[in-house]
């Protein structure tokens, strides 16, 4: 065959078109999804001749400039709210109506005479802002980042991040002043599927987060905004996990199940940060899943439904409502821990577990446990016994009608076993810390007929400098629970030895 014969005219110039970029045109600007990979503007050809020069040379391709992003953010959220879609199709709207937005703001800048954007540039502000009007603004790379474990913010420029490992961090500021700082929680509380307030009135705020964290802040009560943002890496941990990560013995896991299981009530306390939450989530995981169960948080923490190791989970959250207080002393849609226990009990539910127990989450506690169907709850106190009396000021300070002998009446007849756990700080060779938590006591609750109007046995305690609780001494009532899978010959073997 001749070269003419396999000559291709399509190869001429004449025919050949240039590849479009990929993503966006510059007339053209669009978003895509925050998930979608992010493609780079085509390198020009220079193989059949010099480089064509830009018409604008100037070009912007620095850090987010975030006061614009505040700005935009306030336009694109009037018009999400003027469009007003549906809840499903809210993102989708947004991405449209951003895109949009930084198309104009694009074109205007160039107009003004100002740098022109890069094509990452246009990424990464439309990213920032879908962050600032449908995430947590300049904080939602700390909930992307699965080492990051708390956020501690005392002012916009005072910023740690604690690791997993225990590490603490310095991280950028996340606004451009502490003003700036409180508008943004302020926005973020009043765009919740929930509304809640953020302001002089109602100075602190609870907030469930997506990635299963939860958000704290205060002002105007601080010296600086506060703000502490702790995330529930171990959703899907159960006991076993537990055991492998070194925070209880192989004993002390199977008694825990078997007090689970045989629908006995439990308070697992410790102070803040010793994994109390994990370790409630991992004691409910060892309920069967047929068994009904009902979750009553002030935030939701537990995610329960998540794992899908559970037939049937009813979960309810307070809300503390929004607006005027009104004529019935209460916020437009305040709903509290003691109205989703009413509700509760209309559910057919087997078990009962009311989150964490600060203050008025006691009397529904209480009411919980009495019911008989068993119940968990977490609280804070450095000791078993400390917990003890943690509830029992809790209850008297709800009311002249629940009394100190009350409480303690209702604790040692309906509290079966409390879980203390314990939190270290162990430095490492490289200079850096590792957290380490671990069971430090287990201990059985009943009557008592001393002063202290209840009887406390120690029936896993962890020797001073162990990390580990070993077997000490078990009543009797509980070697029934053998039947549920307690290792009772490893007790009785494990008794008496230090770890």
């Amino acid at each position: 065959m001749s070269d003419a014969a396999e000559f291709d005219p399509g190869t001429l110039a004449l025919f050949a078109q240039p590849t479009p970029p990929a993503g966006r045109t510059r007339g053209g600007f669009r978003m895509v999804p925050g998930d979608a990979p992010r493609r780079e503007a085509p390198a020009a050809a220079s193989a059949s001749g010099p480089e064509p020069v830009a018409r604008v040379q100037r070009r912007l391709d620095g850090d987010i400039d975030w006061d614009l992003v505040d700005v935009l953010r306030e336009r694109v959220s009037a018009e999400l709210s003027e469009r007003d879609p549906d809840s499903g199709d809210r993102e989708a709207v947004g991405r449209e109506i951003i895109a949009a937005v930084l198309e104009e703001e694009s074109r205007a800048s160039t107009v003004r005479g100002q740098l022109t954007w890069t094509l990452d540039h246009q990424d990464r502000l439309a990213q920032a802002l879908f962050d600032a009007v449908f995430r947590l603004g300049r904080l939602q790379p700390y909930l992307d980042d699965d080492a990051v474990e708390n956020v501690i913010i005392s002012g916009f420029d005072n910023v740690l991040v604690e690791n997993s490992d225990g590490e603490l961090v310095p991280a950028p500021p996340v606004a451009s002043s502490d003003e700036q700082l409180i508008e943004y929680l302020t926005f973020m509380a009043a765009h919740q599927p929930k509304p809640r307030d953020f302001s002089e009135a109602a100075t602190k705020l609870h907030l469930a987060l997506p990635n299963r964290a939860r958000l704290f802040a205060s002002a105007w009560v601080t010296s600086r905004p506060t703000v502490i943002i702790r995330r529930n890496r171990l959703v899907d941990a159960g006991l076993h996990e537990l055991v492998a990560l070194g925070s209880l013995s192989q004993v002390a896991a199977s008694f825990l199940s078997a007090v689970v299981q045989a629908r006995m009530s439990l308070v697992v306390s410790g102070d803040q940060g010793t994994g109390k939450t994990t370790m409630l989530r991992a004691l409910a995981h060892e309920l069967p899943p047929h068994v009904q169960i009902g979750t009553i948080e002030t935030e939701y923490e537990l995610y329960l439904k998540d794992t899908g190791d559970h037939q049937v989970v009813h979960e309810w959250q307070a809300n503390p409502g929004s607006g005027e207080i009104g004529l019935n002393g209460r916020r437009a849609g305040e709903y509290t821990v003691r109205e989703a226990l009413e509700d509760s009990l209309r559910a057919n539910l087997s078990y009962t577990i009311v989150g964490e127990v600060r203050g008025s989450e006691i009397v529904t506690m209480f009411k919980c446990m009495q019911s008989g169907s068993g119940s968990m709850s977490t609280t804070h106190a450095r000791s078993a016994e400390g917990a003890i009396r943690k509830l029992v000021t809790c209850a008297t300070q709800e009311g002249a009608n629940i009394t100190r002998e009350y409480a303690l009446n209702v604790i040692a007849e309906d509290i079966d076993v409390i879980v203390q756990l314990q939190v270290e700080s162990v430095p490492q060779g490289d200079g850096t810390w590792r957290k380490r938590r671990w069971v430090s006591e287990i201990i059985a609750v009943e009557p008592g007929e001393d002063a202290k109007g209840y009887a406390a046995t120690t029936i896993f305690a962890a020797q001073p400098g162990s990390h580990r609780a070993t077997a000490q001494i078990l009543p009797p009532r509980f070697r029934a629970l053998e039947r549920y899978g307690f290792d009772l010959a490893g007790f009785n073997a494990e008794k008496g030895t230090l770890a």
